[in-house]
């Protein structure tokens, strides 16, 4: 009998890019060209949380809280994934492009994520707001009048996808801060 189960993927080894800044560091954010970020104390790195009873982990190793899509492979323990949940943001208007979910070395479904600006006020339909903050950050400190978003993107599979990697596109635009995997188990015998 199969189940379903979540597993929140570990994105460490994978974060290249500082997307939340404190009072003390506005300067390091690179959220967007023009060096933007997210209020670091809206976010609760490094600790489970769900939303919409999908749980997610965010994590933060140095200065890096996320992934900026060039390309990278995350790779977990093989299983059969039926939905991708996403959270993320776009630094330049709203962006669509593929993601490769991989078996070793195959490719055995291509997907697009959707990932809305992070100052957008009409995201992607798909997209729904997790975190608005009350300020932005940028090289000279608060903007108090500018809000920003981090958005749940959900990708729902036609069928169960036996996979164990997930490759992205070179795209400079799209940032990702928690992936978490809806996954049916598979038989201990593979």
């Amino acid at each position: 009998m199969n189940h379903r189960m979540f597993t929140c993927l570990d994105l460490r080894p994978c974060l290249n890019n500082c997307g939340t800044t404190g009072s003390h560091n506005y300067h390091e954010g690179y959220l967007s060209s023009a060096r933007a970020s997210f209020p670091e104390e809206s976010f609760q790195f490094d600790t489970p949380f769900e939303f919409k009873q999908i749980p997610f982990v965010l994590f933060k190793r140095h200065a890096f809280d996320n992934i900026v899509t060039e390309g990278q492979s995350i790779e977990f323990p093989r299983q059969r994934v039926t939905k991708i949940h996403l959270l993320g943001t776009s630094s330049d208007a709203n962006m669509a492009d593929y993601v490769y979910l991989m078996l070793d070395e195959r490719e055995v479904l291509k997907q697009k994520i959707l990932l809305s600006h992070f100052i957008s006020e009409v995201p992607f339909p798909r997209n729904e707001c997790v975190i608005e903050t009350s300020c932005l950050h940028t090289m000279d400190g608060p903007l108090t009048h500018r809000s920003a978003r981090l958005w749940y993107d959900g990708i729902e599979l036609d069928r169960p996808v036996e996979m164990n990697r997930i490759t992205f596109e070179d795209n400079p635009c799209m940032h990702v801060f928690g992936l978490t995997l809806e996954s049916e188990s598979i038989p201990d015998n593979r």
